[in-house]
């Protein structure tokens, strides 16, 4: 008797969909919403940041008619205030709700520059939830800080430029600048990367073309344009606080930036002591700062290029919070495809990164909440974790792969 044959059947298993991880990512991050304002009733480290009361108490300003610089230390674009008027008129988490989903939008907007790199579907999801599942950028953008819509401004700069539609990029990074200084670092690569030809000679990198001058003529047009409204509504009071001032400003509390114990022990020090610090702080993020366009001129290597710019700013910055990490995580997945880096250096480096992170927190919280006298500690965690971001930023310069072909 011959045996029956019994076919297997094949186990169908749904394709998870860009659109689905977003799904459950926003989920994710509306029940660390849920939890966060469970954690202010009743805890004394409070989850919500308080840049997002600040913004807040800026939209109460605004809805009375006032000025939103009223509020002190609020020190951003009116926007801002402008987006959180419904905190006051829905509900309180109105605003972290809006950047959740700035989040997600954020992760398809990766995913689809990376579709347009000729990724696959599987492929391009995948790089996209590095930022979608990341807990860093989860945590941060819950407890309400706004970054991830100055996040969002430069993915959507970068998914035109993709299209080689340079009038919106242009009009998108005169947006990006007005709404959060630090995109400003973008110009020059997006610039030269217009021509991907132009790094064959050196000074045809800068030489105008058609569509350089759009994209120049277009940012101008939305940066000024927002710049005049905004100075026309309120005054010396917008142009300092959220411009003038991020260009001189400082923290003598306690933060990671490799910079903060100089400025703590030179506060108030004579006018001669300031200009060498701003000299020590603006030297060498200033001489990367132009490197890097020049080194990575071509269209191609845009990407990797605008990572390294944001990781200097950051690694640089003379204040540095966990919040200024968006500004290259944000650009990571977009990097990913072309770093080949074994899984021992990844685990070495990655882990020495966090660690010293964690290691700063001790001290810190010993200042912050116990008022006991930290200031030499936490600076000496702040030169471990500068250590840890050099190590970083020379890990992915050594490991950058890409093809030699035109873009």
């Amino acid at each position: 008797m011959c045996p029956r044959t019994v076919k297997k059947k094949k186990k169908i298993i749904p394709k998870l969909t860009i659109y689905f991880h977003c799904v459950v990512g926003l989920i994710v991050r509306l029940a660390l919403i849920a939890y966060g304002a469970a954690q202010d009733e009743v805890s004394e480290v409070q989850y919500t940041d308080v840049d997002y009361k600040v913004f807040t108490d800026a939209a109460r300003h605004v809805l009375d008619g006032g000025n939103p610089y009223d509020r002190h230390t609020y020190r951003y674009s009116p926007i801002v205030a402008y987006l959180m008027i419904p905190n006051l008129l829905v509900h309180q988490n109105f605003g972290k709700t809006l950047f959740a989903l700035s989040d997600v939008a954020v992760a398809i907007l990766l995913y689809k520059i990376l579709k347009m790199q000729g990724f696959s579907n599987r492929n391009s999801t995948r790089y996209s939830l590095f930022w979608l599942y990341n807990p860093l950028t989860i945590v941060i953008g819950t407890r309400g800080n706004g970054d991830t819509l100055a996040s969002l401004l430069v993915l959507l700069t970068l998914y035109f430029m993709e299209r080689r539609n340079y009038w919106l990029t242009g009009l998108l990074q005169g947006v990006s600048i007005h709404f959060r200084l630090y995109p400003i670092i973008f110009s020059l690569p997006l610039y030269i990367s217009v021509d991907s030809q132009s790094g064959n000679r050196f000074l045809k990198m800068f030489m105008p073309n058609r569509n350089r001058l759009t994209l120049v003529a277009s940012c101008l047009a939305s940066l000024l344009g927002l710049t005049g409204l905004f100075y026309a509504l309120y005054g010396y009071d917008f142009l300092h606080e959220s411009l003038l001032y991020h260009l001189k400003r400082t923290d003598i509390r306690h933060n990671y930036s490799v910079y903060f114990y100089l400025q703590y022990l030179t506060y108030n020090a004579p006018d001669a002591y300031e200009i060498v610090d701003k000299l020590l702080m603006i030297v060498p993020q200033v001489s990367l700062l132009i490197v890097f366009p020049v080194l990575y001129c071509y269209r191609r290597h845009l990407h990797f290029c605008l990572l390294c710019l944001a990781y200097v700013v950051v690694m640089f910055n003379s204040v540095l919070t966990c919040q200024y990490f968006i500004w290259y995580l944000s650009l990571v997945p977009l990097a990913l495809p072309f770093l080949q880096v074994s899984l021992k250096e990844l685990m070495l480096v990655s882990n020495f990164w966090f660690v010293a992170q964690a290691a700063w927190l001790l001290p810190a919280y010993l200042l912050e909440f116990k008022s006991m006298e930290t200031y030499l500690y936490i600076w000496i965690q702040c030169l471990v974790f500068f250590w840890a971001n050099v190590t970083v930023l020379t890990s992915l310069i050594r490991n950058y792969r890409k093809k030699e072909k035109s873009a």
